[in-house]
């Protein structure tokens, strides 16, 4: 029988001059790992859903670290405290299990090779592969050996029956492939899992296998956080089964209410989106109206209950097909034979300097190397520009030709009726460069009296203008 530690009463401000955890200890490193993950997942990020335009979005991973870490108050144990900020940001062996199984991050054969275990067949089958190679191997499996030596493999017996065989095993070697029992049960595979990652040397080796924890299903993951943290925390009356519940007991032992957030300058909605997610109340602002909108979208739109996303897709549906209908009905993406457009092509173009044409601006030509699809360029010189003709299935020479576009090595390159035309990419934009200074040994400064206030003119060494001359200027090389 154990003795349960029943919570204390939830004393509103109790926490209010508190150090926060932050302050004592922080995972930083694998924050930082989660936080680059999450930014490389690209179009698997959570808010690009509404579209990639603010590129300075944090981390919601880091969001959630900086919230929990500045809520989370500091005990007389700060081992134990970080101990329990890794179980609530998944970062801990457990989460760390939970996430590689959801992630089937390990085969059977790899789990085999790197963990010990005795009687593995109590939750993987096997499978002989039948090839000629492993027809030798798995002669002596058909009967089992008489040598008092079974179950272990000796030169004597390369192969003894896999009923008798322990992990770690090459699979590969001894030519079967595994696979998880059918009445193997989840904490069966997690124990498996835990072992497994325990061999990896670095947070990181482990962290790359598994999923984001917000890609996980939230009360799955963090099922076996919820009695440590409450243990830890019981003398201040936290009781809590989720992130919600928790922060707002924090909010209410620092602040007396449910923590207030306020970000002014909002942005790509990411830290109004997490803060609300973990639950706190929320204030958002920014001056860009874009900014604005995805913040808005992102509370209301990303966030929004299952039911309230499920009328917006079909909304979203019966607004395309709208849509669609129109353009169809116009024709203005079908050709005379009733194709219907896929992808279009479209590229700058800009008036060569020296031959008046308007030239279409590409690093090359080719539009698929699979289907030797490429773009032609055509020559219209009635009106001194290029017409641009798709052409499929070209021969490997016209492949190579359209390797090449009209922009190579910061120019525009091309070539017409015979002659190449070259022209800087920095001449096509007009580039401005201002002058370089000029060292004192090599010519003097000084104020020129009769030009207009505040003019800077450049004399020769030793040199003054004449009397009332306008003293144009000029700058002498100083010899």
């Amino acid at each position: 029988m154990t003795d349960e530690i029943m919570p204390s009463p939830l004393i509103p401000n109790a926490l209010q001059d508190a150090p926060a955890l932050i302050v004592a200890v922080f995972p930083a490193q694998k924050v930082s790992f989660e936080a680059q993950r999450e930014r490389k997942a690209g179009a698997g990020q959570t808010l690009t859903a509404l579209g990639s335009y603010w590129k300075g979005r944090k981390p919601l991973i880091l969001v959630r670290a900086i919230v929990l870490g500045s809520l989370l108050p500091q005990t007389d144990d700060a081992e134990a405290d970080l101990e329990i900020f890794e179980r609530l940001m998944a970062f801990d062996d457990e989460g760390l299990a939970r996430r590689a199984l959801i992630q089937k991050a390990l085969k059977s054969k790899d789990i085999a090779a790197r963990i010990e275990l005795e009687a593995p067949w109590r939750c993987f089958a096997y499978t002989v592969k039948k090839d000629a190679r492993c027809a030798d191997a798995y002669r002596a499996y058909e009967k089992p050996p008489t040598d008092p030596n079974v179950g272990r493999i000796s030169e004597a017996h390369p192969a003894n029956p896999l009923e008798t065989l322990g992990f770690p095993l090459d699979a590969d070697a001894l030519c079967i492939t595994l696979r998880w029992r059918r009445d193997a049960t989840e904490e069966d595979k997690l124990t498996l899992y835990r072992k497994a990652l325990a061999t990896f040397a670095s947070y990181e080796e482990k962290a790359a296998l598994c999923k984001r924890p917000e890609e996980v299903d939230q009360a799955w993951l963090f099922a076996p956080v919820w009695p440590v943290v409450n243990r830890h925390y019981a003398h201040l009356g936290i009781e809590a089964w989720s992130h919600q519940q928790l922060i707002e007991q924090l909010g209410i032992l620092r602040y007396g209410h449910r923590p207030r957030v306020g970000d002014t300058f909002s942005g790509g909605g990411s830290i109004p989106f997490e803060v609300a997610r973990l639950g706190c109340d929320v204030y958002a602002s920014d001056l860009n109206p874009i900014a604005c909108m995805l913040t808005w979208g992102a509370l209301n739109i990303i966030g929004a209950s299952k039911e309230c996303r499920a009328g917006i897709e079909q909304t979203l549906r019966q607004a395309a097909k709208a849509v669609d209908d129109d353009i169809t009905a116009l024709g203005i993406e079908h050709n005379e034979r009733g194709d219907r457009a896929k992808i279009f092509f479209y590229c700058l173009e800009t008036r060569c300097p020296e031959s008046g044409w308007m030239i279409p601006i590409s690093p090359h030509w080719i539009i698929s190397k699979q289907r030797n699809v490429v773009a032609k360029l055509i020559p219209d010189y009635e009106n001194k520009h290029f017409d641009i003709k798709v052409v499929s299935g070209v021969s490997k020479k016209e492949m190579l030709a359209a390797a090449k576009g009209t922009v190579k090595d910061g120019a525009l390159l091309y070539e017409l009726n015979g002659k190449t035309y070259r022209t800087p990419i920095k001449t096509l934009r007009g580039d401005y460069r201002a002058p370089r200074a000029i060292p004192e040994t090599a010519c003097a400064v000084g104020r020129n009296t009769t030009s207009s206030p505040g003019r800077m003119t450049s004399f020769r060494n030793g040199s003054t203008p004449s009397s009332g001359s306008p003293g144009k200027p000029w700058i002498s090389s100083g010899k």
